[in-house]
């Protein structure tokens, strides 16, 4: 749940932290944090405000451990507890622009640097770490014995709550599928940002230039991030532009197209337990028509692309 605090008590808090502060501003905010511009010292600085530490360690942590020429991360100057169970990051201000502001020529020639910087991530060395999924910051050790494990952590193991019957027996069928096909997944180990949508990162000219939000940063396949890409395709254009440049730039190896539904019914399904969970049935209904079409085996990547890979129904066309 989004933090409550007023953009005055904020910036409040800034002056009592940072002494004079100018040119404050809202900025676009995430799901469950609230953001803020400001000048403080000679820099510019961001503020956000969340009811979670663990994200902003992760924030901290891949400052200092990210190659900052491939994957510029924001340095950060301070996480601290504003109140309780309300916790703010401070962090350099990086340049450019969100990719989703530009034009469609300018977000495809954008897309091998993007792609860069999802393979410098999966590059960095984690020598001394074990487990898979969503690691501690502190240690590098993640929580499950396998990528499989972790996957299964996602689903839930009831989806009561779904709107109809129908929306229960297709949850569960594609929780199945997905599981089955994990299982037998094969074993990759490399470090995955998770979220790496456009409105967490920026860039200028023809470079990435901030990389933002690793709160759901884990260790495992870095397929999941084009999985995720793919999962949106259908409603984010930007989207929909890095999935293709990454689908025709896949390995041409057995099992790849079952590896890809895999990831993309479990991304799908851990977003329609959010949405449940929140209460967002138009949100719900979205994402339900979206990961219906993956009961079905999947063709070739470079076949099927609108009618099966980022195929997304109508509305009230799915139990009809």
């Amino acid at each position: 749940m989004k933090t409550t605090l007023t953009a005055d008590a904020i910036a409040q808090a800034m002056r009592e932290r940072h002494g004079r502060i100018t040119d404050w501003k809202p900025l676009a905010e995430g799901e469950v944090s609230q953001a803020f511009a400001f000048r403080a010292d000679g820099r510019d600085l961001v503020v956000r405000v969340g009811p979670r530490r663990q994200g902003f360690d992760k924030d901290a942590w891949a400052a200092r451990r990210m190659p900052k020429e491939a994957v510029p991360v924001p340095e950060v100057l301070e996480i601290a507890e504003l109140d309780e169970g309300v916790y703010c990051c401070v962090s350099e201000r990086m340049g450019g622009v969100h990719l989703e502001t530009l034009g469609e020529p300018q977000q495809r020639r954008l897309t091998p640097a993007v792609r860069a910087v999802v393979d410098a991530i999966a590059d960095v060395d984690l020598p001394d770490s074990e487990g898979y999924g969503s690691f501690d910051a502190e240690t590098e050790n993640g929580p499950h014995e396998t990528w499989a494990g972790h996957l299964r952590s996602l689903l839930p193991h009831d989806w009561s709550g779904l709107q109809t019957e129908a929306d229960t027996a297709l949850a569960d069928e594609l929780t199945a599928i997905a599981v089955e096909i994990a299982a037998a997944l094969p074993v990759t180990r490399q470090l995955v940002h998770g979220d790496l949508n456009p409105r967490n990162f920026t860039v200028e000219g023809d470079r990435v230039v901030g990389v933002f939000d690793w709160e759901a940063a884990v260790i495992g396949d870095p397929t999941w991030e084009i999985a995720r890409y793919l999962l949106w395709a259908p409603v984010l254009p930007s989207t929909r532009i890095q999935a293709e440049y990454d689908l025709d730039r896949l390995p041409d190896e057995p099992g790849i197209a079952e590896r890809v539904r895999s990831l993309v019914i479990v991304n799908g399904l851990w977003a329609l337990d959010i949405y449940r969970r929140q209460g967002r049935t138009d949100a719900m209904e979205l994402m339900l028509n979206r990961v219906h079409g993956f009961r079905e085996d999947p063709p070739g990547l470079t076949e099927g692309r609108d009618t099966y890979w980022m195929r997304l129904l109508k509305p009230g066309t799915r139990n009809g």
